[in-house]
């Protein structure tokens, strides 16, 4: 493995399943639930083309629990201009332009609210910003999560 600019790296780390499972312990605060209030996603801003992995991962299906997305207007125009921002809707997606979750509330005030994210930020910000515990998990697992309305992990080692 080499750098850039041909010389050899001064240290290499592989990253194995287990600290990828350890590193989403370490950022999730939620104990064990048996079902999660909603899911957010777009911290930074989501792109055109993470929305588009987002309708892949979504495929045509009703969410059980909202996914917050949040984006900026410049998205936003282009999702508007070919149609796709009602499908996202339909589908149960909250689109949220300019702002975000933890710094907006936009949620709804929930005791004891479970919030799955695929943003570091989110994780670190909703507990004490959104009163929602969190789970931190993939794109895919969140989206999987969304639709069946509870936790669903499948990316790497429990």
């Amino acid at each position: 493995m080499k750098k850039a600019d041909g010389a050899a790296p001064e240290t290499v780390i592989r990253v194995t399943p287990e600290m990828a499972a350890n590193a989403r312990a370490g950022l999730s605060t939620a104990a064990a639930p048996k079902t999660i209030d909603a899911v957010a996603i777009g911290s930074p801003h989501l792109s055109l083309a993470e929305f588009d992995m987002l309708e892949r991962l979504i495929a045509g299906r009703r969410l059980g629990v909202p996914i917050y997305a949040c984006t900026g207007r410049h998205a936003l125009s282009g999702l508007e201009q070919v149609g796709r921002r009602k499908a996202l809707e339909a589908s149960g997606v909250v689109i949220v332009a300019d702002t975000c979750v933890v710094v907006t509330p936009i949620m709804p005030v929930l005791s004891n609210g479970v919030l799955m994210t695929n943003s570091g930020k989110f994780a670190h910000y909703a507990p004490g910003n959104t009163g929602y515990s969190v789970l931190y998990a993939s794109l895919a697992d969140c989206v999987e999560s969304a639709v069946l309305g509870k936790p669903r992990f499948t990316d790497i080692a429990a």
